[in-house]
């Protein structure tokens, strides 16, 4: 048993190194892409133009609560779905859901009643 995977044992230490180095690179690698699939959903969903309507962004700034604060959360890292929520700094209690896909192919969706009520009154501006 002095050479198991046939590693000779006094390399295992080294080999053990290489793979925590090789997982905290994944985690980092994988971090940094879920940040950048975070931002593109938060600018794919303020740019919406739901029907022709004005922007999500430009419905929520019509409101004069301040600027919306936006988060995100990967929802699933295969298909690009992106959860993200807005509110304003006046009406914090107030928060906008949408679901955004990152293929490109369908727009934003509302994810709550008061992301619809938001799309619904800018379709109609």
């Amino acid at each position: 048993m002095a050479q198991a995977f046939s590693i000779p044992r006094q390399r295992w230490p080294l080999a053990i190194a290489m793979v925590v180095l090789l997982a905290f690179t994944l985690s980092w690698l994988q971090g940094r892409f879920d940040t950048t699939d975070t931002k593109k959903a938060i600018a794919a969903a303020m740019s919406w133009k739901p029907s022709g309507g004005q922007t999500v962004f430009d419905a929520l700034a019509a409101r004069n609560e301040g600027d919306p604060l936006c988060t995100g959360k990967v929802v699933s890292q295969l298909l690009g779905d992106v959860e993200v929520r807005c509110s304003t700094p006046k009406n914090p209690n107030v928060e906008y859901q949408f679901r955004v896909l990152l293929d490109g192919k369908r727009p934003p969706r509302a994810g709550n009643a008061a992301a619809e009520q938001l799309v619904g009154a800018g379709v109609q501006k």
